[in-house]
């Protein structure tokens, strides 16, 4: 059990930081939802806030990488990165935590009335949010060596499945709710990710052959990202023009 939390208890200052910083996140996150985000409950606030605050912490994780690939020489604060993961999981956990208990009473058969995902795009969030759990496991320096870095890689490779579901939930669920200023940081954090992971997809392409998995898997998410817009538009814009 040491070795497991050995990095956290080596770095402890910063963890704790980490943890306060995240509280204070989320508070204001609440505090603009009740205030600004148009709810009709305290519930519904603490809901959203959770769901804002995960999904914005999954991102930034996804876009230090990028930033990291920008300038290698801060590549080593990579425990940046696991942190805004880690904590984007916890947000995630709490926003299905009080989600259920909120809105559906506990009651899976009302979560997955519908399996056409989007219809019900809560199935896209329990797929994001399946395969961010496995790295949330996974996301230490012991499961690393334990693992070993070839299969752990493979394992975290996942998230770039996990945050197209993840986009497309926040996209369908609710589409009023990101008409606010939280809605919008996240969707512009979301378009600068996106944005760079496909500039370092093309430029690392260039240097290799097709066959390389890692090329496979940026042609595959590349195609669900095509097939997500093709289904936002057909879902609300093609009503509005036709």
């Amino acid at each position: 059990m040491s070795k497991l939390f050995e990095g956290a208890v080596k770095d402890w200052k910063f963890v704790l930081g980490f943890i306060l910083f995240s509280i204070i996140f989320w508070v204001a996150e609440l505090a603009y939802q009740v205030y600004f985000g148009n709810v009709l409950s305290f519930d519904m606030a603490i809901v959203r806030s959770f769901a804002f605050s995960g999904a914005t912490f999954i991102t930034l994780s996804l876009l230090s990488s990028i930033v990291f690939k920008f300038h290698p020489k801060y590549a080593k604060y990579h425990y940046v990165r696991r942190s805004f993961g880690v904590m984007g999981v916890v947000f995630g956990m709490l926003h299905i935590y009080t989600a259920l208990n909120a809105y559906f009473f506990w009651n899976l058969s009302m979560v997955y009335s519908s399996l056409n995902p989007i219809e019900n795009p809560l199935i896209f969030g329990s797929f994001a949010f399946s395969l961010l759990f496995i790295m949330f496991l996974t996301s230490t320096d012991w499961a690393e060596e334990k693992l070993t870095p070839p299969r752990w890689k493979m394992i975290h490779r996942l998230v770039y499945f996990a945050y197209w579901a993840l986009i497309a939930h926040f996209l369908l669920t609710n589409p009023p709710a990101l008409m606010n200023l939280a809605g919008y940081l996240l969707i512009f954090l979301a378009l600068v990710t996106l944005a760079g992971q496909l500039y370092w997809f093309v430029k690392m392409s260039s240097m290799r052959k097709f066959a390389n998995l890692g090329t496979k898997i940026g042609f595959i998410v590349i195609l669900l990202y095509l097939i997500l817009a093709y289904f936002i538009y057909m879902k609300y814009f093609s009503q509005v023009i036709t």
